[in-house]
């Protein structure tokens, strides 16, 4: 049988599944964790659209997995190559782009029309201003629908060093899709901050995120993963999360995240080379749905492993801390500390049980509430408070973090700290006008071959429950696995210098563009 015969009779026989799937109170989405096709020897151009013609694979397995919307990571089409500017056509005008734009939109396009299926691409966007015929460079995403119309654009507004321009306002790009469910987008940094991402859940009432990154994981709250399920948690959102997968610069970590639903998330974060598929059920919100009974799929095209190093937090020398008391047998302790840092106290309330009394494993009770820097300069960077516990390798504040798992994302097999927290219940007078507190965790690896499975560095939903109001945040946390960070974790928008990106943050990205073409020649 031909290709084109093949496809046809896959498209006819999942047409009805889509429209059933819709009708049953739920949708199937494909989010790739990418490695991009880049060859030193070939021109831009043709990286470009080697890069097009290789994302066909996954649209080919997220049909055959049924699958409604797939969304592709930040800078998948040419990683840190800037020089490849698109037109883009007024999403408002539904345009099927032909001959008068670019190939790799018509080739997107007719990926989007050929299977059925809504695509999320990120491109680099020339936009010419027709009142003043200036020219603006956006880090832009974009959306096709099932018919290859250009439905939806949205251009970052939280920039982090990529020499781009930022517009003006943000914009708050939505679409409603053929199966009921209205859909927003934002880019990778502007997960922590307000505008666009929690006004699109405040005031235009959306509940499912269209979200690629080309995340830098850092220890001890802000791996990629981490700070997605902490913002699909705390949110209690869908954020189908696509990241570009560079391990050796720390860059990798995407998932579907169902916010507090049972179904739980389905996730990669491993130091593994090569791109992640994966495709699962999301329950539309407010119906009643058991899902396709397709259940959740995923698909690595593997060429090895390399270490996936982990930034740290430069300030946390600034973190008002104690160390948590530890038993030196196989009995438990209590630990019961009201710890303060400025306005911020926090209560800890911590049952904790067995060490091996030859570990140098130690945790912390961390409290934070300041401005979070870069370069160690107090008045840069953004606000935040902190209420946690964090994993160290000694009873140095400056131990606590990256340095407690050597600098490198652990495996299960690493040297696994003998400590199990039994009960965990955090409290704290967090701010919460103009502030987002959320649940913020991490876990030690708890499966050797599977890490996209729950319990590996992430916890099930069930074992977490959180709340917030006006005058308090409380986090309980149930589980039987090793932690490596719980927390909460709260940005304060109102400290923010001009509710712009930090100058420290984008200074130190800024840099690390700059020499990231000759790290991975």
């Amino acid at each position: 049988m031909s290709f084109r015969s093949s496809l046809l009779s896959l498209l006819a026989a999942t047409s009805l599944a889509t429209a059933s799937a819709a009708g049953n109170g739920y949708y199937r989405a494909a989010v790739v964790d990418y490695e991009v096709l880049q060859n030193n020897s070939l021109t831009p151009r043709e990286n470009l659209m080697n890069n097009v013609l290789n994302y066909n694979q996954f649209l080919q397995i997220a049909k055959s997995q049924e699958a409604d919307i797939i969304v592709f990571p930040e800078g998948g089409l040419l990683g840190s190559d800037y020089s490849i500017l698109l037109t883009i056509p007024d999403p408002s005008l539904n345009i099927v782009p032909n001959g008068s734009y670019d190939q790799s939109l018509q080739d997107l396009s007719g990926y989007a029309k050929t299977y059925g299926i809504y695509l999320a691409v990120n491109v680099l966007e020339n936009y010419t201003d027709p009142s003043s015929g200036k020219s603006y460079k956006y880090n832009t995403n974009i959306v096709f629908d099932r018919n290859g119309s250009l439905i939806a654009r949205y251009r970052k507004f939280n920039l982090y060093g990529e020499p781009v321009d930022r517009p003006d306002k943000p914009e708050y790009s939505v679409f409603k899709s053929d199966f009921n469910v209205t859909f927003g987008q934002f880019i990778c940094f502007d997960i922590l901050f307000k505008e666009p991402a929690l006004t699109l859940i405040s005031q235009h009432e959306v509940y499912d995120f269209i979200y690629p990154s080309a995340w830098f994981s850092e220890l001890p709250f802000l791996t990629s993963v981490q700070t997605q399920w902490s913002w699909a948690v705390g949110n209690n959102v869908t954020l189908l999360s696509a990241g570009l997968s560079n391990k050796t610069e720390s860059r990798g970590g995407s998932g579907i995240f169902r916010g507090k639903n049972a179904l739980n998330n389905l996730f990669t974060f491993s130091d593994m080379l090569g791109s992640t598929i994966m495709v699962g059920d999301v329950p539309i919100r407010n119906t009643n749905s058991a899902g396709s009974g397709k259940g959740d799929f995923t698909s690595t095209m593997s060429r090895g492993e390399a270490s996936f190093p982990l930034w740290q937090q430069p300030n946390i020398d600034q973190f008002n801390h104690e160390n948590i008391t530890l038993p030196n047998n196989e009995t438990s302790v209590t630990f019961k500390r009201n710890i303060c840092h400025e306005k911020l106290c926090c209560d800890f309330d911590l049952t904790v049980q067995y060490v091996n009394p030859t570990s140098s494993v130690q945790y912390k009770a961390v409290v934070f509430d300041g401005k979070r820097t870069t370069g160690g300069t107090k008045n840069d960077g953004f606000g935040l408070q902190v209420c946690g516990i964090v994993l160290c390798s000694n009873g140095s504040i400056s131990s606590c973090g990256s340095p407690a798992v050597n600098g490198v994302l652990p495996h299960f097999n690493d040297s696994i700290p003998k400590v199990t927290f039994t009960a965990i219940n955090i409290k704290g007078n967090f701010i919460t006008d103009n502030a987002n507190p959320l649940p913020n965790v991490l876990l030690w690896p708890s499966n050797p071959s599977l890490p996209t499975t729950p319990g590996s560095f992430l916890i099930n939903t069930k074992e977490v429950q959180f709340s917030s109001n006006t005058t308090m945040s409380s986090l309980i946390v149930n589980t039987q696995n090793q932690i490596i960070t719980v927390a909460i974790h709260s940005r304060v928008f109102s400290r923010d210098p001009g509710n712009s990106a930090p100058t420290t943050l984008v200074s130190l990205s800024t840099m690390l563009i700059a020499i990231l073409p000759f790290l991975i020649r």
